[in-house]
Protein backbone atom coordinates (compact mmCIF):
# COMPACT_ATOMS: atom_id res chain seq x y z
CA UNK A 1 0.00 0.00 0.00
CA UNK A 2 2.95 2.31 0.69
CA UNK A 3 4.18 1.86 -2.90
CA UNK A 4 0.67 2.68 -4.15
CA UNK A 5 0.69 6.06 -2.40
CA UNK A 6 4.26 6.81 -3.52
CA UNK A 7 3.24 6.41 -7.18
CA UNK A 8 -0.02 8.31 -6.58
CA UNK A 9 1.78 11.27 -5.01
CA UNK A 10 4.37 11.27 -7.78
CA UNK A 11 1.62 11.55 -10.42
CA UNK A 12 0.03 14.46 -8.55
CA UNK A 13 3.33 16.33 -8.01
CA UNK A 14 4.43 15.87 -11.61
CA UNK A 15 1.20 16.92 -13.29
CA UNK A 16 0.17 19.73 -10.96
CA UNK A 17 3.28 21.64 -12.09
CA UNK A 18 2.83 20.92 -15.79
CA UNK A 19 1.75 23.79 -18.11
CA UNK A 20 -1.11 21.66 -19.50
CA UNK A 21 -2.68 21.11 -16.10
CA UNK A 22 -2.12 24.72 -15.01
CA UNK A 23 -3.99 25.89 -18.12
CA UNK A 24 -6.83 23.45 -17.36
CA UNK A 25 -6.93 24.64 -13.77
CA UNK A 26 -7.00 28.33 -14.72
CA UNK A 27 -9.51 27.92 -17.53
CA UNK A 28 -12.66 28.38 -15.38
CA UNK A 29 -11.01 31.32 -13.58
CA UNK A 30 -10.15 33.01 -16.89
CA UNK A 31 -13.63 32.25 -18.27
CA UNK A 32 -15.24 33.74 -15.16
CA UNK A 33 -13.08 36.85 -15.45
CA UNK A 34 -13.97 37.22 -19.12
CA UNK A 35 -17.72 36.87 -18.51
CA UNK A 36 -17.65 39.28 -15.56
CA UNK A 37 -15.65 41.75 -17.65
CA UNK A 38 -18.10 41.56 -20.56
CA UNK A 39 -21.06 42.03 -18.21
CA UNK A 40 -19.36 44.98 -16.50
CA UNK A 41 -18.54 46.65 -19.84
CA UNK A 42 -22.09 46.10 -21.05
CA UNK A 43 -23.57 47.59 -17.87
CA UNK A 44 -21.20 50.55 -18.09
CA UNK A 45 -21.91 51.29 -21.74
CA UNK A 46 -25.66 50.53 -21.67
CA UNK A 47 -26.76 53.76 -19.98
CA UNK A 48 -30.41 54.78 -19.96
CA UNK A 49 -31.14 56.65 -23.22
CA UNK A 50 -32.14 60.31 -22.85
CA UNK A 51 -34.82 61.39 -25.28
CA UNK A 52 -37.11 64.32 -25.99
CA UNK A 53 -40.73 64.44 -27.12
CA UNK A 54 -41.98 66.99 -29.63
CA UNK A 55 -45.62 67.29 -30.63
CA UNK A 56 -48.07 69.69 -32.29
CA UNK A 57 -50.56 68.79 -29.54
CA UNK A 58 -49.53 70.04 -26.08
CA UNK A 59 -52.14 67.94 -24.23
CA UNK A 60 -50.98 64.74 -25.90
CA UNK A 61 -47.31 65.58 -25.20
CA UNK A 62 -47.97 66.36 -21.53
CA UNK A 63 -49.84 63.09 -21.09
CA UNK A 64 -46.90 61.20 -22.58
CA UNK A 65 -44.45 63.07 -20.32
CA UNK A 66 -46.32 61.73 -17.27
CA UNK A 67 -45.78 58.12 -18.33
CA UNK A 68 -42.95 56.49 -16.37
CA UNK A 69 -40.47 54.05 -17.84
CA UNK A 70 -37.12 52.66 -16.71
CA UNK A 71 -36.12 52.21 -20.36
CA UNK A 72 -35.59 55.92 -21.03
CA UNK A 73 -35.60 59.40 -19.47
CA UNK A 74 -37.33 62.39 -21.05
CA UNK A 75 -35.68 65.82 -21.24
CA UNK A 76 -38.74 68.00 -20.67
CA UNK A 77 -37.10 71.32 -21.60
CA UNK A 78 -36.67 70.21 -25.22
CA UNK A 79 -40.12 70.79 -26.71
CA UNK A 80 -39.48 71.86 -30.30
CA UNK A 81 -37.87 70.21 -33.31
CA UNK A 82 -35.24 72.99 -33.49
CA UNK A 83 -34.17 72.43 -29.86
CA UNK A 84 -34.22 68.65 -30.36
CA UNK A 85 -32.02 68.82 -33.47
CA UNK A 86 -29.53 71.09 -31.67
CA UNK A 87 -29.37 68.80 -28.63
CA UNK A 88 -28.98 65.76 -30.90
CA UNK A 89 -26.10 67.37 -32.80
CA UNK A 90 -24.42 68.32 -29.50
CA UNK A 91 -24.88 64.71 -28.32
CA UNK A 92 -26.83 65.69 -25.22
CA UNK A 93 -29.76 63.63 -26.52
CA UNK A 94 -29.79 60.06 -27.80
CA UNK A 95 -32.92 60.65 -29.84
CA UNK A 96 -36.27 62.42 -29.97
CA UNK A 97 -39.84 61.45 -30.79
CA UNK A 98 -41.95 63.64 -33.05
CA UNK A 99 -45.72 63.12 -32.66
CA UNK A 100 -48.08 64.69 -35.21
CA UNK A 101 -51.84 64.67 -34.69
CA UNK A 102 -53.94 65.25 -37.80
CA UNK A 103 -57.64 64.78 -37.19
CA UNK A 104 -58.11 61.24 -35.95
CA UNK A 105 -54.65 60.12 -37.05
CA UNK A 106 -51.56 59.97 -34.82
CA UNK A 107 -48.18 59.66 -36.53
CA UNK A 108 -44.93 59.20 -34.59
CA UNK A 109 -41.32 59.22 -35.82
CA UNK A 110 -38.32 58.45 -33.58
CA UNK A 111 -34.99 59.93 -34.71
CA UNK A 112 -31.80 58.73 -33.02
CA UNK A 113 -28.02 59.14 -33.16
CA UNK A 114 -26.05 56.20 -34.52
CA UNK A 115 -23.46 56.63 -31.73
CA UNK A 116 -26.04 57.15 -28.99
CA UNK A 117 -27.44 54.72 -26.44
CA UNK A 118 -29.85 52.29 -28.08
CA UNK A 119 -33.52 52.64 -27.11
CA UNK A 120 -35.88 49.69 -26.91
CA UNK A 121 -38.95 51.41 -28.34
CA UNK A 122 -41.40 48.76 -27.04
CA UNK A 123 -42.23 50.71 -23.87
CA UNK A 124 -42.51 53.98 -25.80
CA UNK A 125 -44.85 52.42 -28.35
CA UNK A 126 -46.98 50.96 -25.55
CA UNK A 127 -47.39 54.38 -23.88
CA UNK A 128 -48.20 55.99 -27.22
CA UNK A 129 -50.80 53.37 -28.13
CA UNK A 130 -52.38 53.62 -24.67
CA UNK A 131 -52.79 57.40 -25.07
CA UNK A 132 -54.19 56.94 -28.56
CA UNK A 133 -56.79 54.49 -27.23
CA UNK A 134 -57.73 56.87 -24.40
CA UNK A 135 -58.14 59.71 -26.89
CA UNK A 136 -60.34 57.54 -29.10
CA UNK A 137 -62.41 56.37 -26.11
CA UNK A 138 -62.97 59.99 -24.97
CA UNK A 139 -64.03 61.03 -28.46
CA UNK A 140 -66.48 58.12 -28.62
CA UNK A 141 -67.93 59.08 -25.23
CA UNK A 142 -67.00 55.92 -23.35
CA UNK A 143 -67.49 55.94 -19.57
CA UNK A 144 -64.56 55.27 -17.17
CA UNK A 145 -66.01 51.78 -16.52
CA UNK A 146 -66.17 51.03 -20.21
CA UNK A 147 -62.66 52.43 -20.63
CA UNK A 148 -61.38 50.10 -17.89
CA UNK A 149 -63.03 47.12 -19.56
CA UNK A 150 -61.49 48.14 -22.86
CA UNK A 151 -57.98 48.22 -21.41
CA UNK A 152 -58.29 45.04 -19.32
CA UNK A 153 -56.07 42.42 -21.02
CA UNK A 154 -57.04 38.80 -21.49
CA UNK A 155 -55.90 36.42 -18.77
CA UNK A 156 -53.00 34.34 -20.06
CA UNK A 157 -50.65 31.98 -18.25
CA UNK A 158 -48.29 29.17 -19.17
CA UNK A 159 -48.01 25.76 -17.57
CA UNK A 160 -45.18 23.25 -18.04
CA UNK A 161 -45.89 19.54 -17.73
CA UNK A 162 -43.85 16.38 -18.13
CA UNK A 163 -44.98 12.77 -18.51
CA UNK A 164 -43.62 9.78 -16.64
CA UNK A 165 -45.06 6.36 -17.49
CA UNK A 166 -48.00 8.08 -19.13
CA UNK A 167 -48.83 10.18 -16.04
CA UNK A 168 -48.86 13.94 -16.22
CA UNK A 169 -46.64 15.85 -13.80
CA UNK A 170 -46.90 19.61 -13.45
CA UNK A 171 -43.65 21.58 -13.38
CA UNK A 172 -43.02 25.08 -12.17
CA UNK A 173 -42.55 27.86 -14.71
CA UNK A 174 -39.04 27.92 -16.20
CA UNK A 175 -38.38 24.48 -14.71
CA UNK A 176 -37.75 23.08 -18.19
CA UNK A 177 -35.33 25.91 -19.02
CA UNK A 178 -33.41 25.41 -15.77
CA UNK A 179 -33.19 21.63 -16.23
CA UNK A 180 -32.06 22.01 -19.84
CA UNK A 181 -29.45 24.60 -18.86
CA UNK A 182 -28.08 22.33 -16.13
CA UNK A 183 -27.94 19.34 -18.49
CA UNK A 184 -26.06 21.27 -21.18
CA UNK A 185 -23.57 22.69 -18.64
CA UNK A 186 -22.90 19.19 -17.30
CA UNK A 187 -22.60 17.77 -20.84
CA UNK A 188 -20.08 20.45 -21.83
CA UNK A 189 -18.06 19.86 -18.65
CA UNK A 190 -18.13 16.09 -19.21
CA UNK A 191 -16.71 16.54 -22.72
CA UNK A 192 -14.00 18.98 -21.61
CA UNK A 193 -12.93 16.83 -18.65
CA UNK A 194 -13.06 13.58 -20.64
CA UNK A 195 -10.92 14.82 -23.51
CA UNK A 196 -8.49 16.74 -21.30
CA UNK A 197 -7.82 14.07 -18.69
CA UNK A 198 -7.90 11.15 -21.11
CA UNK A 199 -5.02 12.79 -22.97
CA UNK A 200 -3.29 13.76 -19.72
CA UNK A 201 -3.22 10.28 -18.19
CA UNK A 202 -2.30 8.62 -21.50
CA UNK A 203 0.55 11.11 -21.82
CA UNK A 204 1.64 10.33 -18.24
CA UNK A 205 1.93 6.62 -18.97
CA UNK A 206 3.49 7.07 -22.41
CA UNK A 207 6.14 9.53 -21.16
CA UNK A 208 7.40 7.12 -18.51
CA UNK A 209 7.33 4.25 -20.95
CA UNK A 210 9.16 6.19 -23.66
CA UNK A 211 11.88 7.33 -21.27
CA UNK A 212 12.38 3.71 -20.05
CA UNK A 213 11.61 4.77 -16.46
CA UNK A 214 8.79 2.26 -16.58
CA UNK A 215 11.30 -0.62 -16.56
CA UNK A 216 12.63 0.58 -13.21
CA UNK A 217 9.15 1.11 -11.80
CA UNK A 218 7.93 -2.32 -12.84
CA UNK A 219 10.88 -3.96 -11.09
CA UNK A 220 9.75 -2.50 -7.75
CA UNK A 221 6.00 -1.90 -8.16
CA UNK A 222 3.54 -4.34 -9.74
CA UNK A 223 1.89 -3.04 -12.94
CA UNK A 224 -1.58 -3.39 -11.44
CA UNK A 225 -0.57 -1.28 -8.42
CA UNK A 226 0.96 1.31 -10.74
CA UNK A 227 -2.19 1.41 -12.83
CA UNK A 228 -4.58 2.07 -9.96
CA UNK A 229 -2.15 4.51 -8.31
CA UNK A 230 -1.89 6.56 -11.49
CA UNK A 231 -5.67 6.57 -11.96
CA UNK A 232 -6.17 7.59 -8.32
CA UNK A 233 -3.63 10.41 -8.67
CA UNK A 234 -5.37 11.63 -11.79
CA UNK A 235 -8.74 11.62 -10.02
CA UNK A 236 -7.21 13.74 -7.26
CA UNK A 237 -6.24 16.29 -9.93
CA UNK A 238 -9.73 16.08 -11.43
CA UNK A 239 -11.26 16.67 -7.99
CA UNK A 240 -9.14 19.79 -7.52
CA UNK A 241 -10.34 21.20 -10.83
CA UNK A 242 -13.96 20.29 -10.04
CA UNK A 243 -13.70 22.25 -6.78
CA UNK A 244 -12.20 25.30 -8.52
CA UNK A 245 -14.79 25.07 -11.33
CA UNK A 246 -17.62 24.81 -8.78
CA UNK A 247 -16.35 27.86 -6.88
CA UNK A 248 -16.05 29.87 -10.11
CA UNK A 249 -19.51 28.69 -11.18
CA UNK A 250 -21.03 29.74 -7.86
CA UNK A 251 -19.36 33.17 -7.92
CA UNK A 252 -20.27 33.59 -11.58
CA UNK A 253 -23.94 32.77 -11.03
CA UNK A 254 -24.06 35.08 -8.01
CA UNK A 255 -22.71 38.01 -10.03
CA UNK A 256 -24.14 37.31 -13.49
CA UNK A 257 -27.65 36.45 -12.26
CA UNK A 258 -28.09 40.14 -11.44
CA UNK A 259 -26.43 41.42 -14.61
CA UNK A 260 -27.46 39.08 -17.43
CA UNK A 261 -31.10 39.24 -18.52
CA UNK A 262 -31.31 35.53 -19.42
CA UNK A 263 -30.23 34.51 -15.92
CA UNK A 264 -32.46 37.16 -14.32
CA UNK A 265 -35.48 35.42 -15.85
CA UNK A 266 -34.53 32.04 -14.34
CA UNK A 267 -35.64 31.18 -10.83
CA UNK A 268 -32.64 29.17 -9.63
CA UNK A 269 -34.51 28.24 -6.45
CA UNK A 270 -36.46 25.79 -8.62
CA UNK A 271 -33.39 23.59 -9.13
CA UNK A 272 -34.36 20.08 -8.02
CA UNK A 273 -31.88 18.12 -5.84
CA UNK A 274 -32.82 14.91 -7.68
CA UNK A 275 -31.70 16.18 -11.07
CA UNK A 276 -28.46 17.53 -9.57
CA UNK A 277 -27.67 14.09 -8.12
CA UNK A 278 -28.41 12.26 -11.37
CA UNK A 279 -26.44 14.73 -13.51
CA UNK A 280 -23.57 14.58 -11.01
CA UNK A 281 -23.48 10.77 -11.20
CA UNK A 282 -23.33 10.84 -15.00
CA UNK A 283 -20.50 13.39 -14.74
CA UNK A 284 -18.49 11.19 -12.35
CA UNK A 285 -19.08 7.87 -14.15
CA UNK A 286 -18.53 9.33 -17.63
CA UNK A 287 -15.15 10.81 -16.70
CA UNK A 288 -14.18 7.64 -14.81
CA UNK A 289 -14.91 5.44 -17.84
CA UNK A 290 -12.84 7.53 -20.25
CA UNK A 291 -9.96 8.11 -17.83
CA UNK A 292 -9.52 4.43 -17.00
CA UNK A 293 -9.58 3.37 -20.64
CA UNK A 294 -7.17 6.16 -21.64
CA UNK A 295 -4.66 4.93 -19.02
CA UNK A 296 -4.66 1.53 -20.67
CA UNK A 297 -4.34 3.01 -24.17
CA UNK A 298 -1.30 4.97 -23.01
CA UNK A 299 0.44 1.65 -22.31
CA UNK A 300 0.05 0.61 -25.96
CA UNK A 301 2.31 3.34 -27.34
CA UNK A 302 6.08 3.12 -27.52
CA UNK A 303 6.71 6.86 -27.52
CA UNK A 304 4.96 9.94 -26.14
CA UNK A 305 4.34 11.32 -29.65
CA UNK A 306 2.01 8.37 -30.35
CA UNK A 307 -0.45 9.33 -27.61
CA UNK A 308 -2.78 11.32 -29.89
CA UNK A 309 -2.97 8.32 -32.23
CA UNK A 310 -3.90 6.02 -29.36
CA UNK A 311 -6.59 8.19 -27.77
CA UNK A 312 -8.02 9.71 -30.99
CA UNK A 313 -10.77 7.03 -31.34
CA UNK A 314 -11.78 7.67 -27.73
CA UNK A 315 -11.81 11.42 -28.38
CA UNK A 316 -13.93 10.93 -31.51
CA UNK A 317 -16.49 8.88 -29.59
CA UNK A 318 -16.65 11.63 -26.96
CA UNK A 319 -17.17 14.22 -29.70
CA UNK A 320 -19.99 12.18 -31.27
CA UNK A 321 -21.65 11.86 -27.84
CA UNK A 322 -21.26 15.61 -27.28
CA UNK A 323 -22.88 16.40 -30.65
CA UNK A 324 -25.68 13.90 -30.02
CA UNK A 325 -26.52 15.66 -26.74
CA UNK A 326 -27.53 18.77 -28.70
CA UNK A 327 -29.71 16.65 -31.00
CA UNK A 328 -31.36 15.13 -27.91
CA UNK A 329 -32.50 18.61 -26.84
CA UNK A 330 -35.15 18.63 -29.59
CA UNK A 331 -35.36 15.03 -30.70
CA UNK A 332 -36.33 11.71 -29.14
CA UNK A 333 -35.76 9.32 -32.03
CA UNK A 334 -34.96 5.63 -31.65
CA UNK A 335 -31.22 6.23 -32.11
CA UNK A 336 -31.21 8.91 -29.39
CA UNK A 337 -33.12 6.58 -27.04
CA UNK A 338 -30.74 3.73 -27.80
CA UNK A 339 -27.65 5.92 -27.41
CA UNK A 340 -28.79 7.05 -23.96
CA UNK A 341 -28.25 3.47 -22.69
CA UNK A 342 -24.96 2.70 -24.48
CA UNK A 343 -21.77 3.33 -22.46
CA UNK A 344 -19.32 5.92 -23.86
CA UNK A 345 -22.20 8.01 -25.25
CA UNK A 346 -24.92 7.63 -22.60
CA UNK A 347 -23.12 9.98 -20.19
CA UNK A 348 -23.85 12.86 -22.60
CA UNK A 349 -27.23 11.88 -24.07
CA UNK A 350 -29.18 10.59 -21.06
CA UNK A 351 -28.71 13.74 -18.89
CA UNK A 352 -30.26 15.84 -21.67
CA UNK A 353 -33.13 13.40 -22.28
CA UNK A 354 -33.83 13.28 -18.55
CA UNK A 355 -33.68 17.06 -18.18
CA UNK A 356 -36.12 17.80 -21.02
CA UNK A 357 -38.56 15.15 -19.80
CA UNK A 358 -37.98 12.55 -22.54
CA UNK A 359 -36.66 9.99 -20.06
CA UNK A 360 -37.97 8.94 -16.66
CA UNK A 361 -35.98 8.61 -13.44
CA UNK A 362 -36.09 4.83 -13.90
CA UNK A 363 -34.53 5.20 -17.36
CA UNK A 364 -31.75 7.38 -15.92
CA UNK A 365 -31.04 4.86 -13.13
CA UNK A 366 -30.91 1.95 -15.61
CA UNK A 367 -28.48 3.94 -17.77
CA UNK A 368 -26.33 4.67 -14.70
CA UNK A 369 -26.26 0.98 -13.75
CA UNK A 370 -25.21 -0.02 -17.27
CA UNK A 371 -22.52 2.66 -17.17
CA UNK A 372 -21.26 1.40 -13.80
CA UNK A 373 -21.12 -2.20 -15.09
CA UNK A 374 -19.22 -0.95 -18.16
CA UNK A 375 -16.67 0.74 -15.87
CA UNK A 376 -16.11 -2.53 -13.99
CA UNK A 377 -15.58 -4.47 -17.24
CA UNK A 378 -13.37 -1.76 -18.75
CA UNK A 379 -11.30 -1.64 -15.53
CA UNK A 380 -10.77 -5.41 -15.67
CA UNK A 381 -9.82 -5.28 -19.36
CA UNK A 382 -7.64 -2.16 -19.06
CA UNK A 383 -5.73 -3.50 -16.04
CA UNK A 384 -4.72 -6.55 -18.08
CA UNK A 385 -3.96 -4.36 -21.09
CA UNK A 386 -1.69 -2.17 -18.98
CA UNK A 387 0.12 -5.10 -17.35
CA UNK A 388 0.71 -6.89 -20.67
CA UNK A 389 1.87 -3.92 -22.69
CA UNK A 390 3.55 -1.55 -20.25
CA UNK A 391 6.95 -3.00 -21.29
CA UNK A 392 5.93 -3.76 -24.89
CA UNK A 393 8.02 -1.68 -27.31
CA UNK A 394 6.87 -3.47 -30.44
CA UNK A 395 6.80 -1.56 -33.73
CA UNK A 396 3.48 -3.10 -34.71
CA UNK A 397 0.53 -0.77 -35.15
CA UNK A 398 -1.12 0.21 -31.87
CA UNK A 399 -4.53 -1.26 -32.60
CA UNK A 400 -3.06 -4.57 -33.75
CA UNK A 401 -1.56 -5.01 -30.28
CA UNK A 402 -4.67 -4.26 -28.26
CA UNK A 403 -5.87 -7.87 -28.03
CA UNK A 404 -2.42 -9.40 -27.91
CA UNK A 405 -2.09 -11.58 -24.78
CA UNK A 406 -5.36 -10.11 -23.35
Amino acid sequence: MNKFWVVCKQVIRKNIKSPTYIVLLLMPVLLLGFMVGVAAIKNHTSETPQIAIVSNNTTFRNALLKSNSKDYTIKRSVDTSKKAEKALSQETLDGYLTITLTGKQVRAVYKSRTNGNTLDTTSLKSSLNSLKMQQTATRLGLSPTQLTELFTPASFKTQSVSYSNGKEKTQKNNQQDINSLLAMVVTILIYIFMVSYASLIAQEVATEKGSRIMEILVSSVAPQVQFFAKVTGMFALILLQVIITAICGFLGMKYLSGNVQFLKDLDLSQIQPKILIILGLFFILGITLYTILAAGLGALVSRADQVSQAVSPLTMIGLVAYGASFVAMNSNTFLIKLGSFIPFVSQSIMPVRYAVGNASTADAIISLIILAVAIILVTWFTTRLYANHVLDYSDKKIWKRIFKRN
